[in-house]
């Protein structure tokens, strides 16, 4: 069935955001550029904090602001804002994610399709982020984030 409307869910349902200090890690932190290049894929990082994780990680959600405000001595914004339900649209690195799958990070601002795992935590599963829209022309997936 064709239709002359696009479906565009993105940001449906994502506030209020929630506010977090910026993980000061190297290569792990969020600035105004990334979030430019729509590299805003997060995880919690320590107590009210947040930042790009590592490989595999858990996601948490997607950073839509950053402070102009800078942690003391470093070029790394203060605080951030996070969308963490709803639908976030999310750049994804190979393997494409796959409707109706979970994603995690990659570490780098990405998502990418969740990895096989036999073992489910202690603390519930192991992803967050179901899939309900590739566009693999774009490079992006639309994500549930509950």
């Amino acid at each position: 069935m064709s239709s002359k409307f696009n479906i565009d869910n993105s940001g449906i349902g994502g506030t209020p955001f929630l506010t977090f200090s910026v993980d000061a890690t190297a290569d792990r932190d969020f600035t105004q550029a990334d979030l430019d290049d729509n590299l805003t894929a997060c995880v919690i990082s320590g107590n009210n904090e947040v930042g790009m994780g590592s490989d595999g990680d858990k996601l948490f959600g997607k950073v839509v602001w950053v402070s102009q405000e800078l942690q003391p001595g470093t070029t790394i914004p203060a605080l951030c804002a996070v969308q963490a339900r709803g639908v976030a649209r999310f750049k994804y690195v190979a393997a494409a994610p796959v409707i109706n799958q979970m994603v995690e990070v990659n570490g780098a601002g990405k998502v990418k399709q969740a990895s096989a795992d036999a073992d489910i935590a202690a603390g519930g599963h192991l992803m967050r982020g179901q899939v309900i829209a590739v566009d693999a022309a774009a490079g992006t997936c639309d994500v549930w984030l509950g």
